[in-house]
């Protein structure tokens, strides 16, 4: 391994907190306390860009923010030692600890853990990699441990592992109660709650008449919000700890949701590496609490909500709008949903149409301030006109046949990709020879740095040539299969296209579109060039092939305006 003398060695420091809530109570801050005493001591350079900390994130993934941007910089040479407080602060699995080990000592950088060296001995890396599978090994030792540790104080009535308590109670933490955690009720907002389960269970309103009326007399929400959203009101009313029985384990993480795209303002690269999901009731345990409302009266509103739901006009749930999810506003960036219009607004007269309206346009999301003044547009006009546009698309193929034509007329040359292999190859070797120059001690500092830099340099270049050619070719390929029966495809789906029905449609159009964006005077479609061939098409040795889906994002879009007028 790579050893560097202390004098002017530009170090870089990494830590990590698995959980939120650890991140709020700051002890990640212990761990950089203790690292920069050891930087002190070992008298190095540590600038604030080389401080890469992952607050909340979990250890059992590789895709953390402050991880991502360490190992671009080490790859870059922004600095040449690595302190860690512990090898599980790295990784918490063994296989991620290696690789990423592996992959800073290939860089020369010294990687250094305050609990143990590395490299010092074959002893000390087997002591390591011991480490690093003991690690993983408690990580689910603990999750398992506190699972039934929790599920054991639930069978016991234990109101500790609730940790939180809805509107109208107070959570009395263990030291506030001697141990003991309780929920304490607050008189005002229990109030609040009866009135909601009268107004539904006794006077047979719905939600949205009980949220108007909870709106109009200022009543504020547990956070503050003077406007009640229908949500809220429904899961009150779904809670059974407000009839004395609190139900622990109402939720479990199981693998992750795959996503049309990541939500507005937040990471592509996910926090956590699952996804929550709801447990059915006989896999609950209840807790017993006070109670604010009886349970005929909560047993009245569970009758009287399943009552509403079947006789509502907006029993249909899931996918109900032609784009849903495929809408995007321009201004803001915010999605639209579907909104039926109401009696008052149709002014008795029936509607077979209702409303795509932005998000950002409602005040109640915001505070009471809307965020974007984009305008509503009538869900018949515009399902019509994206309609139309894919229709006319697949019936006169012509423009996408044009469109992979023309991607196939750029040439592709295969002796550039073998001559950029030999440069990328020759890159890497005078990287290696600076390092090993360096470390036998034939390059000083001074001479070492810039030379190492202009080598990486070129060898980044090389690769970012290489994969740019290997993408292009990969297109190519997939443009001649896909060319070959664009035809058959689009006559398969054409002649059909007047006979289907709404769930084909939509299975069609997001097939097709990648996303539609409203402007204000017209809409975007953005086709995905590439997209999936469910068409049969005919090998030669006679039988059937199916093109599944292979499309690319980053391929560039068709698009075509339409007003929404």
């Amino acid at each position: 391994m790579t050893t560097h003398s202390n004098s002017n060695v530009e170090a870089a420091i990494y830590g990590r907190v698995s959980s939120d809530a650890q991140a709020q109570e700051q002890t990640i801050e212990s761990q950089v306390a203790d690292i920069r005493r050891k930087v002190s001591q070992d008298k190095a350079l540590l600038q604030d860009k080389n401080c890469f900390l992952d607050d909340g994130v979990s250890g059992s993934t590789l895709h953390r923010p402050a991880l991502e941007r360490l190992r671009d910089a080490a790859y870059v040479g922004q600095f040449q030692r690595l302190y860690v407080h512990s090898p599980d602060r790295l990784a918490r699995k063994y296989a991620y600890q290696v690789l990423i080990v592996d992959e800073l000592q290939k860089l020369g950088i010294e990687l250094v853990f305050l609990n143990r060296a590395i490299g010092a001995s074959p002893e000390e890396d087997l002591l390591l990699q011991m480490q690093g599978m003991f690690a993983e090994y408690e990580r689910a030792k603990i999750m398992e441990r506190s699972r039934r540790g929790k599920r054991h104080a639930a069978t016991r009535g234990s109101v500790n592992v609730l940790s939180a308590a809805p509107y109208g109670y107070r959570y009395i933490t263990r030291r506030e109660g001697d141990g003991q955690a309780a929920y304490e009720i607050i008189e005002e907002q229990a109030t609040v709650v009866r009135q909601v389960f009268q107004w539904v269970g006794r006077d047979r309103l719905s939600i949205g008449e009980a949220t108007r009326r909870l709106t109009k007399s200022d009543t504020v929400t547990a956070t503050g919000k003077a406007t009640w959203d229908r949500t809220t009101v429904w899961g009150m009313l779904k809670n059974t700890a407000y009839k004395g029985s609190a139900a622990f384990g109402k939720t479990r993480t199981g693998p992750r949701r795959p996503q049309l795209r990541a939500h507005r303002g937040n990471s592509k690269t996910p926090r956590r590496t699952g996804s929550t999901y709801d447990t059915d009731t006989s896999e609950q345990l209840s807790i017993p609490v006070p109670a604010i409302v009886s349970s005929e009266l909560f047993d009245a509103v569970q009758t009287q909500l399943t009552e509403n739901r079947q006789r509502g006009h907006e029993s249909r749930r899931g996918a109900k709008y032609l784009l849903q999810g495929l809408l995007e506003c321009s201004k803001c960036g915010y999605a639209f949903y579907g909104k039926p219009v109401s009696r008052t607004s149709a002014k008795g007269k029936v509607r077979s149409y209702a409303y795509y309206r932005c998000i950002g346009t409602d005040g109640y999301r915001f505070g009471g301030k809307r965020v974007c003044e984009c305008k509503q547009v009538r869900t018949d006009k515009l399902d019509e006109a994206v309609w139309n546009d894919a229709c006319e698309l697949l019936r006169h193929p012509k423009l996408l046949r044009k469109e992979y034509e023309r991607r196939l007329a750029a040439p592709s040359d295969s002796d550039s990709v073998a001559s950029i292999k030999k440069q990328v190859a020759s890159s890497k070797r005078s990287v290696e020879r600076l390092i090993d120059a360096y470390t036998d001690g034939v390059l000083d500092r001074a001479e070492f740095d810039p030379r190492l830099k202009r080598a990486r340099d070129r060898l980044a270049k090389h690769e970012r040539q290489l994969q740019t050619l290997e993408s292009e070719s990969r297109e190519q390929s997939t443009l001649r299969e896909s060319l070959s029966c664009v035809d058959s495809f689009c006559e398969s789906v054409g002649t059909n296209l007047e006979s289907a029905d709404w769930t084909l449609r939509r299975e069609i159009l997001r097939t097709l579109i990648d996303n539609v964006v409203v402007e204000p005077d017209q809409i975007r479609i953005v086709y995905r060039i590439n997209f999936p061939l469910f068409a049969k098409k005919t090998s030669k040795n006679g039988k059937e092939k199916v093109l599944h889906f292979c499309w690319r994002s980053a391929h560039r879009t068709l698009g075509r305006p339409y007003g929404c007028s």
